[in-house]
């Protein structure tokens, strides 16, 4: 009874900490804060998103973790294939919010994709035991998500393109390479559990959609 109540103080705090990361974040940008820039903070945004939701990974493995790096590794040098040759997700160049680049692609970007594939697999695998199926279902998802991202990221500076509108082909590229990283994260999942993936992800569609309306005024 103890250690559930310790767990689930770990939770309600997790759920409080990312909670007002994002919802500081929504007021801060919207109302277009002198006092902080919140944009310039968007690099540790992802950290410690990154930070609390592993935080709260239960019956992990140690192979489990060798996983998460190399899920964030091949998702950095995806982009930085893609966004030196444009022939990935289409031609597009990284701006400055998302902070300190290598090779022409922002490092959080690694710690991007690893949050992502973590939340939409952890949240989705609760119910869905078949990895295949538990991977195309998870890439559905994230493709959706970037609907809601593109926009957000045009007007923000997190990255440009070098059209006027994002070509088909980045979506079908976001499904692919979210199929492989999900299914990756998916296959070495066992019996691993995390309780607040289900709230990040859903923060993620509300902190975007909230942006994406916002837009459309």
């Amino acid at each position: 009874m103890m250690l559930d109540n310790i767990k689930n103080l770990k939770l309600k705090i997790s759920i409080a900490i990312i909670f007002a990361f994002y919802i500081s974040g929504i007021i801060g940008i919207l109302s277009n804060s002198q006092t902080i820039d919140f944009l310039s903070l968007t690099p540790l945004n992802l950290l410690v998103s990154l930070f609390v939701l592993l935080y709260n990974h239960q019956n992990g493995t140690p192979k489990q973790w060798l996983v998460f790096f190399i899920v964030a590794v091949l998702g950095y040098f995806v982009e930085v294939v893609g966004v030196n040759t444009g022939i990935i997700f289409g031609e597009y160049t990284y701006q400055t919010t998302l902070g300190w680049k290598v090779l022409e692609t922002p490092v959080m970007i690694a710690v991007n994709w690893l949050i992502l594939t973590y939340a939409v697999v952890y949240t989705l695998g609760k119910k869905i035991k078949n990895t295949l199926y538990l991977a195309l279902l998870s890439a559905v998802v994230l493709v959706i998500l970037d609907f809601l991202i593109e926009p957000v990221a045009i007007k923000y500076n997190f990255w440009i393109w070098a059209s006027d509108t994002v070509p088909v082909e980045n979506y079908i590229a976001w499904f692919v390479v979210s199929f492989g990283l999900c299914y990756l994260m998916a296959h070495d999942k066992e019996k691993a559990k995390n309780d607040l993936a289900p709230y990040l992800l859903i923060l993620q569609f509300v902190f975007f959609g909230i942006f994406n309306l916002a837009l459309w005024k």
